[in-house]
């Protein structure tokens, strides 16, 4: 989807709402296996020093491969933009553009698998919250 950042010239901003999906040529190189439906609104603007000013808030949900399992498993992100674009560009290519962003996005290993059931398998996996407090040097440093 192409934005031509040129009507900037008669109007005081582009307004962006629109649902966007990638083809598996973007997806080939990634650890995403689909990511459809991908909600973006926001809008385009001129600031006070004459820049062009994005802000967009994006979210929707990517098929990712589970750590433990090894399954697609679904993971919802949302993610808020807000940068500065170049004065020198006539269009934004909006696809290209959140591709960055998204990839960002990606957990390095993300599973919804049960902790407690892997407890019982693999002694070494802890929940978030337990990370704190296991192997932690520094756990009893700051206690009175």
């Amino acid at each position: 989807m192409l934005i031509n950042l040129t009507d900037l010239n008669y109007k005081d901003k582009i307004i962006i709402d629109d649902v966007v999906s990638y083809t598996k040529e973007y997806l080939k190189n990634s650890d995403i296996i689909s990511l459809d439906n991908v909600k973006v609104s926001g809008e385009i603007t001129k600031d006070y020093e004459n820049n062009n000013l994005i802000k967009l808030d994006v979210s929707g949900s990517m098929m990712i491969i589970d750590a433990i399992t090894s399954e697609g498993v679904p993971y919802d992100f949302t993610i808020e933009i807000e940068e500065n674009l170049e004065n020198s560009l006539k269009t934004l290519d909006l696809i290209e553009f959140l591709w960055h962003y998204i990839v960002l996005e990606i957990p390095i290993r993300y599973t919804i698998s049960d902790t407690e059931v892997l407890k019982d398998k693999y002694s070494d996996i802890y929940k978030e919250e337990e990370i704190h407090e296991v192997n932690n040097p520094f756990k009893d440093f700051f206690k009175e």
